[in-house]
């Protein structure tokens, strides 16, 4: 009898422990957290009139988000992880020694783990070697910059059992290409080496407010424009900054990282509808400069984006992909700053930037070797968009693509920027470009493509058509 009551007794703590996170969302308080994920929202039953079929499931998600003490948990499983067994709590963070967090998806290019092949290598410096040409010919200036990952400059932080396979990863294999391509560089990691101090944060992913002052000469001298020079301006150190990964290990954590602040009077101003440095789109200016930029960028742009405001009259500061390059153009401008993280290299030829095609003058016919190639032909604003896939064996890593157009009366052959290969299809090669409407001559096109195999121009055969008018 005894038995059945302590069993009993048993079954109802553990039931009723079940029911504390559901019940408890009827009184538990909304907390404040660092963290800046979306959270789901309450589903709706019905949505435009019809019956939501995924209200269980959204159900589910809601309540994985906003069941009581979720944070008080994570918060005490990331302590034990971290103080007890010097781990992460969260899969997406590594915790390092003295303090210092880094990315997971930084772990393959620490390590030498290559996920780039030849091929998305070639097409990435391509890419960035015809943005570069488009450039030059509207009269302006081009550099590209990879922001180091914080485990590239600093591997001292990292766990010992962390092992390097190789020292050249993607980056030193990159620059490489962009060497053989004359693609104008600015080497921030070289730039970064030969500082003393660390100037990355310990609990973020991205370098300090001195890392982008240092950025931004770094790049400015590579397109031998005058700058301020930060090495002679005072600062002070202040404790306020939010580390980005210390709040996804730590949601209700309070510890700051520290952050540089200059003595200076910044003289630019942001336009309007700005909101902060993460926002899609930016436009500053700055009366007292003479140049105009374009710049495009990604989370590591946030601190750089007021040091470089500050050096020209007018930027343009995107987040947005495809790349904007025709809006050299749009914004008069006369310098392209290209700035990508170095864990996202793998996304660089992903798709085919927003600009012109470059028009050729190319009489390579070749031989109609290459079968089931695609291509897929619309409209997109002011432009002809066309994308496809060359597929086979024996593609050479190193060719360029042309797709010429041919109309009775005329024939145009373009460069389409070479894009990463279709992970559903190993053997395959992608492209992409932009014809501005208006450029072609009225009529009916039909289209061929056309690459090396085996050293050997070769040809799709006529795969697609379009109407120009």
């Amino acid at each position: 009898m005894k038995r059945k009551t302590v069993c009993r007794a048993f079954c109802g703590i553990f039931f009723a422990l079940l029911w504390i996170p559901l019940i408890g969302m009827l009184f538990y308080p909304k907390r404040e957290v660092n963290q800046k994920q979306a959270l789901s929202p309450f589903p709706r039953i019905q949505t435009d009139g019809k019956w939501n079929l995924h209200f269980l499931s959204e159900l589910g998600d809601y309540f994985s988000d906003h069941f009581a003490f979720r944070w008080e948990l994570i918060q005490a499983n990331s302590l034990i992880k971290g103080k007890v067994f010097g781990m992460s709590g969260d899969d997406s963070v590594i915790q390092g020694t003295d303090g210092y967090y880094f990315y997971t998806d930084s772990l393959d290019s620490y390590q030498g783990r290559l996920s780039l092949d030849q091929r998305e290598l070639y097409s990435a410096a391509r890419m960035l070697a015809l943005i570069q040409e488009y450039v030059e010919n509207q009269g302006g200036k081009f550099v590209f910059a990879v922001a180091p990952n914080k485990n590239t400059l600093y591997p001292q932080y990292m766990p010992y059992y962390y092992r390097q396979i190789q020292k050249n990863g993607e980056l030193e294999l990159l620059q490489e290409k962009l060497e053989e391509a004359g693609v104008a560089y600015a080497d921030l990691k070289q730039a970064f080496s030969e500082e003393e101090q660390v100037l990355y944060h310990r609990l973020d992913s991205h370098w300090n407010n001195q890392g982008a002052a240092l950025v931004m000469e770094t790049i400015l001298d590579a397109l031998e424009q005058p700058h301020t020079d930060y090495s002679e301006i005072p600062y002070e150190v202040r404790k306020d900054f939010d580390g980005d990964l210390y709040e996804m290990v730590y949601p209700l954590g309070r510890e700051k990282d520290e952050n540089v602040y200059y003595e200076k009077d910044y003289t630019f101003s942001y336009g309007d509808g700005f909101q902060s440095t993460e926002d899609m789109n930016i436009y500053t200016g700055n009366p007292g400069k003479k140049h105009r930029a374009v710049v495009f960028r990604d989370s590591f742009g946030n601190s750089l984006t007021p040091f470089l405001a500050e050096e020209y009259e007018k930027g343009y500061f995107s987040r947005t992909v495809p790349y904007p390059v025709d809006a050299l153009e749009q914004e008069k401008a006369d310098t392209l700053i290209f700035e990508i993280v170095e864990r996202h290299l793998n996304i660089l030829a992903n798709r085919a930037p927003r600009m012109p095609a470059p028009v050729r003058d190319y009489s390579k016919w070749g031989q109609e070797e290459m079968a089931g190639q695609t291509m897929e032909v619309e409209e997109d604003g002011a432009y002809i968009k066309v994308q496809g896939m060359l597929k086979g064996e024996g593609l050479d890593t190193d060719s360029e693509v042309y797709v010429r157009c041919i109309s009775p009366e005329h024939t145009v052959v373009y460069e389409a920027f070479p894009l990463n290969r279709n992970l559903e299809h190993p053997d395959s090669y992608g492209y992409g470009m932009y014809i501005p409407k208006g450029q072609l001559e009225p009529g009916n096109y039909i289209m061929e493509v056309l690459c090396k195999k085996n050293g050997a121009w070769v040809t799709s055969g006529y795969i697609n058509s379009f109407t120009a008018v």
